[in-house]
């Protein structure tokens, strides 16, 4: 009987739909070249006062698109040279600011920029000059354009995680299951299904409206599950926020995403709705951590009727039987078990 009970106050899942997320990542390359567009390879060459070298230092866009800076060092034998005296290149149109040279444009994706095409040795070198390295030492930072506001100042610049990923993947959804959901709550076409290459800042939206076309009362649920998760896909979804609310901007509810378990979307009379917004964001401060992740999650909408009528909610109807069947089964039991247990006390009082 206990069994019984606590089986049809279970909630009915009237639609499951699976979404993937995944992250982005600025990733950069620095490479060399020579004149002829071959790798530079005069590491070792001695070179005399005055001669010229070829050397082009070109930066690829392996990631998302990015806001450069670079700081060049140009030394011999710890002595600092002016770069701008005797390196020639596209860099001394950038803006140069406490150390840094800053491109001013977004670097977009797949491409690439010559930062220079060659550099001089300094005419004016002594003897003691001799034997001395000749050190160019370029760095090269990148940082998302998307949600940036331009100040470098608080920025820490961090290596790239190396992960595999696919940096064109836009996300998608799937719908795992729906039964006559559309009686009682509807989504938009190919719900979340664009949480691909998410970003630290960025904020997707979707709509779930509330359709209570029945004759009893409804309380509405959403649970968000996943299963297998690495220790970076269950960090990254520990800090994806979940906002639900009104069209009209009430917050209903604030979670992680990972702890969507029965949240309530609202109880609705026969007749009633709502329209409702799912916001999910990521905070503005992640960093490389959690760059390059890919995950999926399951998005879970369950009901409960509050009120009993003729009208029993589909979804309902085999399990409503089900579990009166097995009630009626033991409250029979019961009175049998009872009915014996009399009769045998009977015969034991009449012996």
């Amino acid at each position: 009987m206990c069994v019984s009970g606590i089986y049809s106050l279970s909630n009915e899942v009237i639609n499951s739909t699976e979404s993937t997320i995944s992250t982005g990542a600025v990733d950069i390359e620095l490479k060399e070249y020579n004149g002829n567009n071959e790798p530079f390879s005069d590491d070792g060459k001695i070179v005399m006062p005055g001669e010229e070298i070829s050397l082009v230092p070109r930066v690829n866009n392996l990631g998302i698109e990015c806001y450069l800076r670079m700081s060049i060092t140009y030394t011999i034998k710890n002595e600092k040279y002016n770069e701008l005296d005797y390196i020639n290149g596209n860099y001394s149109t950038w803006e140069y600011k406490d150390g840094y040279y800053y491109y001013g444009s977004i670097f977009n994706k797949n491409d690439s920029i010559d930062l220079f095409n060659k550099l001089s040795i300094p005419d004016n070198l002594t003897n003691k000059h001799q034997g001395a390295k000749v050190v160019v030492h370029i760095v090269v930072e990148a940082i998302q354009a998307k949600n940036f506001d331009g100040n470098w100042d608080n920025v820490l610049i961090k290596k790239s995680i190396e992960r595999s990923y696919d940096i064109n993947d836009h996300g998608e959804s799937t719908v795992i299951y729906e039964n006559n959901a559309d009686k009682y709550l509807s989504l938009d076409d190919h719900f979340f299904d664009n949480l691909g290459g998410l970003l630290p800042g960025d904020s997707v939206s979707e709509d779930v409206k509330i359709l209570n076309s029945s004759k009893n009362d409804i309380k509405y649920y959403l649970s968000v599950e996943s299963n297998d998760l690495t220790d970076s896909e269950r960090k990254l979804l520990e800090n994806i926020n979940l906002i639900i609310k009104t069209k009209d901007g009430k917050v209903l509810s604030t979670n992680k995403l990972l702890n969507v378990k029965n949240i309530s979307l609202g109880d609705y009379k026969p007749g009633e709705g709502e329209n409702l917004v799912l916001e999910i964001s990521l905070p503005k401060e992640l960093d490389n951590e959690f760059s390059k992740i890919l995950t999926k999650v399951l998005w879970k909408f369950s009901l409960e009727t509050l009120g009993a009528s003729e009208d029993t909610p589909k979804t309902g109807d085999l399990k409503f039987d089900l579990s009166i069947t097995v009630f009626l089964l033991s409250a029979i039991g019961f009175l049998v078990v009872l009915f014996l247990e009399r009769k045998e006390k009977e015969n034991i009082e009449n012996n």
